[in-house]
């Protein structure tokens, strides 16, 4: 059995959690210091809506990669579903300028490094 006192935040005569606080004062402290300064858990950047488009997209572009098909018609395909991505296009894109290919654009591609003198 624990302890009942009054609780030093509410005031309630309840059973004593810790620090003089009652269960109920003591949880809400404790899910207070869990939570994230600045994050909304009620609203999230990526939604429900988003997660479903991007689980779609991402299945065509495995079945297309388990299927081997080129390159050029994966993009054909990739420009015809483009209507349907329209609420994930921001989290899609590639930044403006940067081409496909571009792995690692800090090199620059005129120069050629090799081990050998």
């Amino acid at each position: 059995m624990r302890k009942t006192d009054g609780c030093v935040n509410c005031g309630e005569e309840r059973e004593i959690a810790a620090h003089g606080l009652c269960f109920a004062c003591y949880r809400r402290r404790e899910r207070a210091s869990e939570r994230l300064p600045g994050v909304d858990r009620h609203n999230p950047g990526v939604r429900r809506e988003h997660k479903k488009l991007f689980r779609g997209f991402t299945n065509v572009m495995v079945g297309l990669s388990d299927l081997g098909v080129s390159k050029n018609d994966v993009m054909t395909i990739r420009k015809s579903i483009e209507p349907y991505l329209a609420p994930i296009a921001k989290f899609l894109s590639l930044q403006p300028g940067q081409s496909e290919d571009a792995v690692n654009s800090e090199h620059d591609r005129q120069l050629s490094f090799t081990v050998h003198s």
